[in-house]
């Protein structure tokens, strides 16, 4: 093959779970050119990937251009929704390959409240479409390429002196509010007699209500970060950390690409729906952290503004238990 087309639109998380099909393309075609269609919000995070020949924008006039003319010989939709159907008919002359979200199984999951039909990890999955190829997965785990140094001589920008030495990241936020570990969670961990950080709070603007409570709350545990640091910058302090601590974000797939001992906590959703990013093979580690047996868990396939129950229960999660998952993390490394 000459040049193919990839196709993920959004979001972090799901782009850096995309990266071992070009890694394996490559290895399988070296010259081979793979342009990638993405929305224009979520450009950035594909930027530095050397596997890459354009990143086209969807929405955007001259890339459009190049998507409708250019001569694919393959469509990868990795995405699987109406924008890459419209895609997929527009190149009605090129042959595709379409992800089986395996959303059915996810219902099903959401009904029962088990599994009744297993749900194939979304990387896995992504294996399979290349084995029609005739490509073979390296098992080398998730790539990232967008780290941007944050040393110390920068830090005073954003209001701190330095980095300690060892610390442990926390990524605030998520895409859904039943996903987000909340403040009342936060404080029952931080509040753990032997929980002493430092703690370093990462996230976006929409995070920051939360990150300045904690940090008032214990001044003398927490570097407050969010809305502060480029995307890049935040995956450089992560891979710096001993251990990051995480609810289902796009910086904890990032930490598994960067090989980062990561604690995994769930809410209403469940790795087993089959997006928990693969361990780094080299020196990765993840644990999670659910809440076993509630009646109402999983609620949905992806998340919702808050609780339908109205208690959360789900992030009720025991700070003993997180404190001694954080222990055993750190010392793996």
């Amino acid at each position: 093959m000459q040049r193919v087309l990839i196709i993920r639109f959004s979001s972090i998380g799901d782009i850096v779970l995309c990266s071992p099909v070009l890694r394996n393309l490559k290895n399988k075609f070296p010259d081979l050119k793979i342009d990638v269609l993405t929305k224009k919000d979520f450009a950035f995070v594909w930027e530095g990937n050397p596997h890459i020949h354009k990143i086209l924008k969807w929405g955007d006039s001259e890339d459009t251009q190049v998507w409708k003319q250019a001569p694919y010989e393959l469509i990868l939709d990795l995405h699987n929704n109406l924008r890459s159907r419209r895609v997929k008919i527009a190149r009605w002359d090129c042959p595709s390959l379409t992800l089986n979200k395996q959303n059915f199984r996810k219902m099903l999951f959401v009904a029962f409240k088990k599994p009744i039909l297993k749900i194939k990890p979304i990387v896995e999955r992504y294996a399979d479409m290349l084995n029609l190829l005739g490509i073979e997965d390296d098992h080398l785990g998730l790539d990232f390429y967008g780290v941007q140094k944050f040393e110390n001589d920068k830090t005073r920008s954003v209001g701190f002196d330095a980095l300690p030495e060892t610390y442990i990241a926390i990524a605030l936020g998520g895409s859904f509010a039943t996903k987000q570990i909340p403040l009342k969670t936060y404080r029952r961990f931080f509040n753990h007699a032997e929980a002493k950080g430092p703690f370093v709070l990462l996230g976006g603007s929409g995070d920051m209500s939360t990150a300045e409570a904690l940090t008032t709350e214990f001044p003398n545990k927490c570097i407050n970060l969010t809305g502060k640091l480029t995307l890049g910058q935040s995956a450089w302090v992560v891979q710096k950390a001993q251990v990051l601590c995480s609810g289902d974000t796009g910086l904890a797939h990032i930490g598994a690409a960067l090989g980062v001992p990561i604690l995994w906590i769930w809410g209403n959703t469940t790795p087993d729906f089959g997006m928990l990013s693969p361990v780094n093979p080299h020196n990765g580690a993840i644990r999670s952290m659910e809440i076993p047996d509630l009646k109402c868990r999983p609620c949905s396939k992806l998340g919702y503004p808050e609780c339908p129950k109205k208690h959360f229960q789900c992030m009720d999660h025991d700070p003993q238990l997180w404190f001694e998952n954080l222990e055993k993390l750190s010392r793996s490394v």
